[in-house]
């Protein structure tokens, strides 16, 4: 009888044999479909369009801040 603290922690559901078939390619013959390019393009366009969007709004903010307080230490 096998220790149970010896047991591997990879398969206690019995999952790696339903994974075994699906392994993971890697290397040269690793490939990314079109699509999912296109798709992560899209996204990284959005996420830099967001980000540049808060930096202008964030030095707005900053300028019109500093204008109004401009205006309420000369006045």
């Amino acid at each position: 009888m096998t220790d149970p603290l010896r047991q591997p922690l990879s398969g206690p559901l019995g999952l790696t044999e339903r994974l075994s078939k699906h392994k993971a390619v890697t290397g040269l013959k690793a490939r990314v479909r079109w699509y999912e390019r296109v798709m992560s393009f899209i996204g990284l366009l959005v996420l830099v369009g967001i980000m540049g969007l808060l930096l202008a709004l964030s030095v707005g903010l900053v300028a019109i801040g500093g204008r109004i307080l401009l205006d309420v230490i000369v006045s």
